[in-house]
């Protein structure tokens, strides 16, 4: 071998065998555990099953309503953070004084650890001293709503909660975007008379759209793998209305110790999430197309 390629496959081995035993093991080791039964007692599997533990999860009368409040859960949040940022992100793109305080401040529910976070809400969530409801009562309401009592409020109340953490990112990524934006198109549009509508409609959006479709499937994947803060607002309930197929995962296997359903329901969240992802994959290509790019 020669002596460079020794070196460089040095350099590299550390990033290796992180990747190794850090992802490529656990995910072959739960494929492994979702066609099995596992022992508990030596953590590995006592015997092949097939695909028994797939269609026991299937078969499971909660799991339909588990997987297209999941799909719903990740597509609200993706769909009301990206929203949300690109309104940030115009806002924060404009020259005003105090511009680079409100910067900083965005930035804020990023630094904020997912725990702290899930605490945070559910004490604004409190049914009798919280924030929300506080506010409620003193626009004239009664704010006596109990938001984590009811499997929507609560689910929407989490979707809150991830749509804020979600925030910082996205509008920070969508900022760099329209500062990356030429001039001399909207100089252009000036000089046409179009209005300042006209020119977010059809200049800022069609400018911006290959980089929303990207961040739409990175909030997407971000809100499915969510376990924080359901674990603190609510730990699934009530009566699991919380429940998403990511948090079900960790009923199944470290509430229920069976590991061999858990690493199923892990695969089928898996093959539910690139389904979506190739979806919009697909929207994305098509898009493409008709602007005369070459297919990736």
């Amino acid at each position: 071998m020669h002596p460079e390629t020794r070196v460089a496959l040095a350099l590299v081995a550390p990033t290796l065998i992180a990747v190794v035993g850090l992802f490529l093991y656990p995910l072959g080791l739960t494929l492994v555990f979702s066609f099995g039964r596992v022992d508990l007692a030596t953590f590995s599997v006592a015997e092949f099953v097939g695909f028994s533990n797939y269609m026991r999860i299937i078969r499971d009368p909660s799991f339909q309503a588990i997987a297209l409040r999941t799909v719903y859960f990740g597509a609200f949040i993706s769909l009301a953070t990206t929203i949300i940022a690109f309104l940030f992100s115009l806002l924060l793109n404009q020259a005003f004084w105090g511009r680079g305080i409100v910067r900083v401040a965005v930035i804020v529910p990023w630094a904020v650890p997912s725990v702290v976070a899930g605490i945070l809400w559910g004490q604004m969530f409190n049914a009798q001293h919280g924030f929300i409801n506080g506010l409620i009562r003193v626009l004239g309401g009664e704010g006596g709503t109990i938001w984590l009592g009811e499997p929507m409020l609560a689910l929407h109340a989490i979707i809150i909660a991830e749509t804020w953490r979600g925030l910082p990112l996205a509008t920070l990524v969508l900022l760099a975007g329209l500062q990356m934006l030429p001039s001399s198109v909207y100089e252009a549009a000036d000089v046409d008379g179009a209005t300042a509508w006209q020119k977010f409609r059809h200049v800022t959006i069609p400018l911006m759209w290959p980089l929303l479709l990207p961040l739409l499937i990175l909030q997407f994947v971000f809100a499915m793998k969510s376990f924080d803060i359901i674990f603190v607002l609510t730990g699934g309930g009530p009566r699991m209305g919380t429940t998403t197929l990511n948090y079900y995962v960790y009923q199944r296997g470290l509430e229920a110790f069976r590991f061999g359903d858990a690493a199923a329901a892990a695969y089928i969240l898996t093959i539910l999430m690139l389904l979506v992802i190739g979806a919009l994959a697909f929207v994305r290509w098509r898009q493409g197309l008709r602007e005369g790019e070459a297919p990736e």
